[in-house]
């Protein structure tokens, strides 16, 4: 018995793994933008970190890996093609603060390079006549 529906599966997980990472990544990015600033105290002075620019950067590749998620399941091959410029562009943004939160980078890198990888077998695969 042959099911019509599988040859998408991976696909409709690559979109739903790469929407909870950008559902992660875009409340992270808010309470990043709203929370307190990063603060140290060293030899008895005190600095602030102002990482704003940094949270916007996070906020907008969470957006684009939420719209990823939910175009990857099409098929297309530009639906694909975005899904993966979108997993890179989080990679990119992530590495840029993973002082700051490494359990984060961890979930939401973890989440999206196992979508990319869902996609690229996915497009690798030979598709029925």
């Amino acid at each position: 018995m042959v099911d019509g529906g599988t040859n998408e599966r991976p696909l409709v997980l690559a979109g739903i793994l790469l929407g909870g990472a950008g559902v992660f990544d875009v409340l992270a990015g808010v309470g990043d933008l709203v929370g307190d600033p990063y603060v140290s105290i060293e030899g008895g002075a005190m600095y602030h970190y102002d990482v704003t620019g940094w949270a916007w950067a996070n906020l907008a590749a969470g957006v684009l890996l939420v719209v990823a998620g939910a175009l990857v399941p099409l098929g297309r091959r530009w639906s694909a093609r975005l899904a993966l410029f979108a997993v890179a562009a989080a990679v990119a943004t992530h590495l840029l603060i993973l002082t700051y939160h490494p359990l984060r980078v961890l979930i939401v890198l973890g989440l999206a390079l196992a979508a990319a990888r869902l996609v690229l077998r996915q497009r690798r695969s030979p598709t029925r006549a």
